[in-house]
């Protein structure tokens, strides 16, 4: 939890106790989390607690590097835990079967990089497959999907 919370305070930010329980919640689900599902798991710890408030939280723990958004559920939002958080870059990998997300060191496009005639100066992947764990179920026969 520190590195999350230096992330914070090296953004300039507080460290607040529903920031707190949000890098928490993150930390503890195995899985992606709509804003809707985070407000509901707050309300049971603040009682008040709205759904812009939860949006900025949200939005500015993506900023800091400590959440993802994720590409691909629809209109709904998907936040999950950065892992090894850090300024790195790197990518995430989705499990398109259980949700587990997985991070990607290697890339070939590097800030600074031109890339047809453009200087990369960020960019953001997102990359969907199947976990191992999922994997290993699908061939032993006890996958649905």
């Amino acid at each position: 939890m520190q590195d999350a919370l230096d992330l914070i305070r090296n953004a300039g930010l507080k460290a607040t106790p529903r920031r707190r329980a949000m890098i928490a919640l993150f930390r503890e689900s195995l899985r992606p989390l709509s804003p809707l599902e985070v407000q509901a798991v707050l309300k049971a710890e603040f009682g008040r607690c709205g759904l812009p408030g939860i949006y900025r939280n949200l939005e500015t723990l993506a900023e800091c590097g400590i959440l993802f958004r994720l590409a691909g559920f629809g209109r709904e939002r998907r936040y999950a835990i950065c892992s090894g958080l850090s300024h790195h870059n790197h990518h995430h990998i989705v499990c398109v079967s259980c949700g587990r997300i997985g991070r990607i060191d290697e890339c070939r496009y590097p800030d600074g990089m031109m890339v047809g005639g453009y200087r990369v100066l960020s960019h953001i992947a997102q990359f969907e497959g199947i976990c191992p764990a999922c994997l290993s179920e699908t061939n032993n026969g006890n996958h649905d999907s």
